[in-house]
């Protein structure tokens, strides 16, 4: 299925200038004022034009422009949107991709002479050419009017009022053809005898208004001979009737035969039922026909707001299913449910500062590929990454190895700072053994998250030389595996054939460790390695683990 798989952005609101990668399903994640919702904005106003006011300007003496790439554009597309409009898309398509832009020069632009414009690509030259005739109309084709729902302030609008940029506007919209075909000949008719008796000059005319009207005239030749009056009740259209349409709600248990407003429910009802509606939107325009070969973006702010945790996951999914069925689906989240692991690799986290504005870090699916060079062990970072939504919510990554350092860290953190890792933004993480460890700092710094880890002693000998954070022949790793086969030669400890501690006579590898951390002799070359790897993030206990200190 075609959709958007980049959208540039220049000048918008709190963007400077941005680049963002899209999905079939993108979450956009950010801390309050991010600018996540001026990115949904921002790819709605290139589908769908607009005159942007001055506020909608990053700089108000610059251009606000706005650059996507469609992706999918096959056969099989073009064959569904028509010959005419086939005719002004294909001559454009380069290997299945077409990329548009559309530029406002200046704040409330008449929404007629904004730019629009689309990359040509001629004798090996590419060429930005401007409004070709008929292709905003073919772009439509391929994409119609974006459903946009904003934020919770406006839902009992949103759901309760006819308009067209409300979402039961948008809905009543796609069904009133047919309620107008099957009703609209009774309702004439009867719209009919109600006129004859409201026009100006029906036979007809109700006696209190043609007494009005006499009232009227004998007045008005008093001021203007010659001139006269007469009242007018024009009758409604039957479409006009949809315009007052709303819904009403019946709860179980509430006897209310005319059922009650939506405003008349708290938050959570009413973000329930907008979702609910947002939903049938979608379902309608994907049965309904016309829609062959096109793709409806759906943007969506915080689908999640006010709803439980088993609502969300309800929403989520609906929302995962549209995606790639006719839809695509970008939303902003603060919530980790709103996430699940196949989604986390194209999750977009966005940040944004006083000197860049709005900007994107790397997707993990991005990071991980430029940090790691093996396909397999891509795979599993992937997969182990995947897992940890915290890293997604958090601007700075602390790597635990397990739940000891998960559940004593965060108490630990408050007695020294008086705040909660989450509440200074830090994620506790676990990403499925020490292996994963080095591969997932190397991601999450091509991410640009900070990340720091905390290891068992074990770590700087068993992972660190492997993956090259310390050298395999590191002088103090030399004389600790010298004490060592000391321990073992005494009896008290059992090596493998690394010479590394093993399960011996009871006696656990951890436990050797331990052991190894209270030898005299033992104890500057690990405060050594402690420091050296402390200068590259990794933290290692040194006395061997978390449980016997808290140093």
């Amino acid at each position: 299925m075609h959709h958007i798989s980049e959208v540039l952005i220049e000048n918008f609101k709190s963007i400077s200038n941005g680049s963002f990668p899209l999905s079939h399903y993108t979450p956009l994640v950010g801390y309050n004022n991010a600018g996540k919702t001026n990115i949904i904005r921002a790819i709605g106003w290139i589908i769908k034009r607009s005159s942007l006011p001055a506020e909608d300007f990053h700089q108000v003496d610059q251009p606000v422009v706005v650059e996507a790439e469609i992706c999918g554009i096959t056969g099989e597309v073009l064959d569904a949107i028509g010959n005419a409009h086939r005719g002004r898309i294909e001559p454009l398509v380069v290997d299945g991709l077409i990329r548009i832009r559309r530029t406002q020069m200046t704040p409330s632009q008449t929404a007629t002479t904004i730019r629009f414009e689309v990359l040509k690509r001629e004798n090996g030259q590419d060429e930005w050419v401007v409004n070709p005739a008929g292709i905003d109309a073919a772009i439509g084709a391929l994409f119609p009017d974006p459903i946009f729902v904003g934020a919770m302030e406006n839902a009992t609008e949103d759901v309760a009022k006819f308009g067209s940029g409300t979402t039961i506007g948008k809905l009543l919209k796609e069904i009133m053809t047919p309620v107008i075909d099957r009703h609209s000949p009774a309702v004439a008719e009867a719209l009919r005898e109600v006129g004859r008796r409201l026009s100006a000059n029906a036979n007809e005319k109700d006696e209190t208004l043609v007494d009005l009207d006499g009232r009227i005239a004998v007045e008005l030749s008093k001021l203007f001979p010659g001139v006269s009056a007469k009242t007018h009740i024009p009758v409604p259209e039957f479409s006009d009737f949809m315009k007052s349409a709303t819904i009403r709600i019946f709860e179980e248990g509430y006897e209310d035969p005319e059922g009650r407003d939506v405003s008349s429910f708290g938050h959570g009802t009413q973000r329930s039922i907008q979702i609910a509606l947002i939903k049938c939107l979608a379902e309608v325009r994907r049965v309904g026909g016309g829609n062959a070969g096109r793709t409806a973006l759906l943007l969506i702010d915080a689908p999640e707001l006010y709803l439980h945790p088993q609502a969300i996951e309800v929403v989520r999914a609906a929302l995962s299913r549209l995606a790639g069925d006719g839809y695509q689906v970008i939303i902003t989240t603060h919530s980790a449910n709103m996430i699940s692991r196949s989604d986390a690799p194209n999750t977009l986290l966005i940040r944004r500062s006083a000197a860049g504005g709005t900007k994107c870090y790397p997707r993990i699916k991005d990071a991980v590929m430029e940090a790691i060079d093996d396909a397999d062990h891509q795979s599993e970072t992937l997969f182990a990454l995947s897992n940890s939504s915290k890293i997604l919510f958090s601007e700075r990554v602390v790597i635990t190895e397990g739940k000891t350092e998960r559940t004593i860290l965060p108490a630990a953190f408050h007695d020294a700072f008086g705040v909660t890792p989450d509440e200074d933004k830090i994620g506790l993480v676990d990403v499925g053994g020490t292996p994963n460890i080095p591969d997932t700092m190397k991601v999450l710094r091509a991410m640009g998250v900070p990340c720091k880890t905390i290891v068992d002693l074990d770590f700087a000998f068993r992972i660190a030389p492997v993956k090259g954070l310390l050298d395999p022949a590191h002088v103090d790793l030399a004389v600790c595996k010298a004490i060592l086969v000391e321990l073992r030669d005494d009896g008290h400890i059992g090596l493998d054939a690394d010479g590394l501690p093993t399960k011996h006579n009871g006696v656990s590898a951890a436990a050797a460790f331990e052991i190894l951390a209270r030898h005299t002799n033992a104890i500057p070359p690990i405060a050594r390695l402690h420091q050296e790897l402390k200068t590259i993030g990794v933290w290692i206990w040194k006395r061997a683990r978390l449980r016997l200190t808290l140093e």
